[in-house]
């Protein structure tokens, strides 16, 4: 059994079971001046109902020195919660998310699916025309050729002209998008510029009104600290013990105190408690010869 794991006992003694309560027994007979195991194993045997409780309630008795405390240890039951309020608050959640999936369920709208309408091939309107309006007998020979002639004319300086004049027009786009952007450039460098020269101005403006107003900046003389340092460091007195301190008390003849030292040191180092135990006998042999 590790130190951690009887310190968890020790805080909760309903959570041991069989096999940590038969090392519980070989760690009182190996120390028997081990007041923490021995009154652990106390309560185990009174929560068992063993027989053999009532030996070990003497040996217990004899070597704890509060026997109020070993009586309230032993007879301490465990604190079981009331649920009871625990399972009323859930019933009322269940219920009400109950209400919430009814409610949205009852909102919910039942779509309807509509088949997609065919595709039908839109029909080509017969002409308004009669078509005799363009026969034979209302067209030259001579009139076709002059038209051909001039359309084939037409086509040929179209694709030029339309070239010459698309080159003009995208050039003088460039040109003046070019222009434009060069000009914001100029502009935001000039405001950059201008806007560095008043920030340092306002800085410079700055340190000169405050050179004049506070020429100079004295110490301050005899600081002194009101705070006691003291009371802002609080240290737990377990931590401090050690056992220089327990043979301090014994020669001062604080055997209670001494006592006490000695058993912070035997949970604090267990595998010195057979030690720690000895020296504890020692002084209530002190306390009797008194």
């Amino acid at each position: 059994m590790t130190v951690k794991e009887f310190v968890e006992i020790l805080k909760n003694p309903y959570v041991i079971g069989e096999e940590q309560a038969h090392e519980l027994d070989h760690i009182v007979k190996e120390y028997p001046y081990f007041q923490a195991a021995r009154v652990l194993q106390l309560k185990v045997l009174h929560s068992e109902g063993n027989y053999r409780y009532n030996k070990a309630l003497k040996l217990a008795a004899a070597h704890v020195l509060d026997r109020s405390v070993l009586y309230e240890f032993i007879h301490s039951r465990a604190v079981v919660p009331d649920i009871s309020a625990l399972k009323q608050d859930l019933n009322e959640i269940k219920k009400a998310v109950q209400r919430q999936e009814a409610k949205e369920n009852a909102e919910i709208v039942n779509v309807e699916y509509l088949p997609p309408e065919p595709f039908t091939i839109p029909q080509v309107p017969k002409s308004i025309f009669d078509e005799d309006i363009f026969s034979e007998k209302f067209i030259r020979q001579g009139d076709i050729e002059s038209i051909l002639v001039y359309k084939e004319e037409v086509d040929d300086v179209t694709p030029e002209t339309e070239r010459v004049q698309g080159k003009n027009v995208l050039g003088d786009r460039l040109d003046s998008i070019s222009e434009w952007l060069k000009s914001i450039s100029e502009d935001k460098s000039m405001q950059s510029s201008e806007y560095k020269d008043d920030n340092v101005a306002k800085k410079f403006h700055l340190i000169d009104k405050f050179l004049e107003t506070n020429p100079k900046i004295e110490p301050v003389k005899d600081y002194s600290s009101n705070v006691n340092l003291a009371n802002e460091v609080k240290t737990d007195p377990r931590q401090l013990m050690t056992e220089t301190l327990a043979q301090v008390y014994v020669n001062q003849k604080k055997y209670k105190q001494a006592i006490q030292a000695y058993e912070i040191l035997i949970l604090k180092n267990p595998e010195k408690s057979a030690y720690f135990a000895s020296q504890i006998q020692e002084i209530k042999n002190l306390q009797q010869q008194k």
